[in-house]
């Protein structure tokens, strides 16, 4: 029998979009290990992350992604030829408009897929509204952990919530984080996020396009060091 990633229809010159197997395998075990339900996700393409998380919760899932059309409606399709399309919540907009609107509905979820845009503004907006609609105890998980604007969110949020802890994935290019309680900064709080890191792993992916391995496990293993020199430093 094929793999779930398998039946799923991905144009193979454009293989890159979607998320990966090891993605995907993690985003389904997740989920099914910690019985997650009621989830949403911004980004939509293909449906393949779609596919898993409603595979594994078998529960509503809101998908915001206004693009369908330019990928042939084919994470749609593909969800209806899985079957999988009766949990999901289709919405055709950006998420900028979606979001509020399923804030001011009262919607609640315990999960949500952060790949839409990948402007730092675009994450930014995605984590502020995501964060107003998630549980206590739930999860937000930002793909494309390379870019200089995902780090630079997961900074600001690392500087500024304390009611979220960052965890650990095995996958590298996925970073997850669980809101722990509410938010009581005071209403002049703010931390400065910068982080050298960001910059350099955004380098560090540039480089491993052109060269072998071992010079990236060499700069990946210079900015681990480079990193706790510096928290050290801030110390």
């Amino acid at each position: 029998m094929k793999s779930l990633y398998d039946q799923l229809d991905i144009p193979k010159n454009d293989k890159q979009t979607s998320i990966t197997r090891e993605e995907a395998r993690f985003i389904y075990n997740f989920l099914t290990k910690n019985n997650i339900k009621k989830t949403l996700e911004v980004g939509f393409a293909y449906g393949c992350s779609a596919s898993y998380i409603i595979s594994a919760t078998k529960d509503k899932h809101y998908v915001i992604d206004p693009f369908q059309n330019k990928y042939s409606y084919l994470g749609i399709k593909n969800l209806k030829k899985l079957k999988l399309d009766n949990p999901l919540i289709f919405k055709g907009d950006y998420s900028h408009n979606v979001l509020p609107r399923l804030l001011k509905d009262g919607v609640k979820i315990n999960f949500a897929f952060i790949d839409g845009g990948h402007k730092f503004d675009d994450i930014f907006i995605d984590f502020y509204y995501i964060d107003l609609l998630l549980n206590k105890n739930g999860f937000v998980l930002f793909h494309d952990a390379w870019l200089m604007s995902t780090q630079h969110v997961i900074s600001w949020i690392k500087n500024n919530k304390e009611n979220y802890m960052i965890l650990k994935t095995p996958v590298e290019n996925l970073i997850l984080v669980q809101k722990r309680g509410d938010d009581d900064r005071k209403w002049y709080s703010f931390n400065g996020f910068f982080t050298y890191k960001s910059y350099l792993s955004h380098k560090s992916f540039i480089l491993n396009q052109k060269d072998d391995s071992k010079l990236s496990k060499l700069f990946t293993l210079f900015l681990y060091l480079l990193e706790n020199i510096i928290n050290n430093f801030k110390k």
